[in-house]
């Protein structure tokens, strides 16, 4: 347990990584809610605020984070939680896994203000804000990654492309997405149940922000995949009709020499002295004959 900060109003506490003793020791000093703490605990929860009689409230947010390993659970894989408990008089934080976002409010803003200035509300607002922020360089990286493959695709490096690299690209997008939905309901229940403020307005409007800029890229991966498929049916369609009229050409010639290559005792056309050379006439005659229908209908 660490205390960050304090000052005659408020004092705000936090938790890294805490066993269940240790919530459970400073939830009974501050009258937390029981259900509260078993959100807090669970890894892969999703963003949510709550309030109750004890006039205690509770906002789970979530910081983008990505784990270099494929889990099942994609909230996990991209994100970690902290859970804020806000009372009157405190303000505590809880998270598993280790963030220099507390070191960046304490020196960015903390640390240039009067202490007997700062409220659990500025607190609060900056603590969800650098968590916001989080997720701006991943979009731009995930956007930057999509502009390559779309110029790889209409290039001469189709061929080149990796269809693992957009299936990434589209899923961590989408674990963002999910996670910015809730955090913005949970804004939106946060600022119903207190009064409305500019501030809490921009959270809403930095967490929009964010929100449809991973819409976007979830809309582009996908908008990649289908032309990524459609090209790759094309390219195979090309193949197939190149082979089929390869099959038109030879398919007439090979039924006339399976014809003349029957044992048959009685076939005049063997014994004759041209027999050979009309034979390949009219295979010639054949191939000219497809070859100007194809003109004639555009397949070559």
């Amino acid at each position: 347990m660490q205390t960050i900060f304090e000052n005659e109003k408020f004092k705000w506490i936090n938790l890294h990584n805490p066993t269940k003793n240790e919530l459970d020791e400073i939830a009974t000093k501050y009258s937390f809610q029981r259900l509260t703490i078993e959100d807090s605990l669970e890894p892969g929860h999703l963003p949510k605020y709550e309030s109750d009689d004890q006039n205690v409230s509770f906002l789970l947010i979530r910081f983008f984070d990505k784990e270099h390993r494929m889990l099942k659970n994609i909230i996990r894989e991209f994100s970690h939680k902290i859970s804020i408990y806000i009372g009157s008089d405190f303000i505590v934080t809880v998270h598993q896994k280790d963030t220099d976002m507390f070191d960046i409010i304490q020196k960015k803003h903390l640390s240039n203000l009067d202490s007997s200035k700062v409220t659990i509300k500025s607190i609060l607002y900056r603590i969800i804000s650098e968590t916001i922020k989080t997720y701006e360089q991943p979009a731009y990286r995930m956007d930057e990654g999509v502009d390559q493959l779309e110029q790889m695709i209409f290039t001469d490096d189709f061929r080149k492309i990796k269809l693992q690299n957009l299936y990434k690209i589209k899923r961590e997008a989408t674990a963002c997405k999910k996670i910015l939905d809730y955090t913005l309901e949970a804004l939106k229940e946060y600022r119903l149940d207190n009064k409305r403020t500019s501030s809490s307005q921009d959270l809403i409007e930095e967490n929009v922000k964010m929100l449809h800029l991973h819409s976007q890229i979830v809309d582009d991966a996908q908008s990649l995949l289908t032309i990524y498929l459609s090209i790759n049916g094309q390219k195979s369609n090309e193949i197939m009709q190149t082979l089929t009229i390869f099959s038109a050409f030879f398919l007439p010639l090979t039924f006339i020499a399976g014809i003349y290559g029957m044992n048959f005792d009685f076939m005049p056309e063997l014994n004759h002295k041209l027999g050979y050379p009309i034979c390949l006439l009219v295979m010639l005659l054949v191939v000219i004959f497809i070859y100007f229908w194809f003109k004639k209908k555009r397949y070559l």
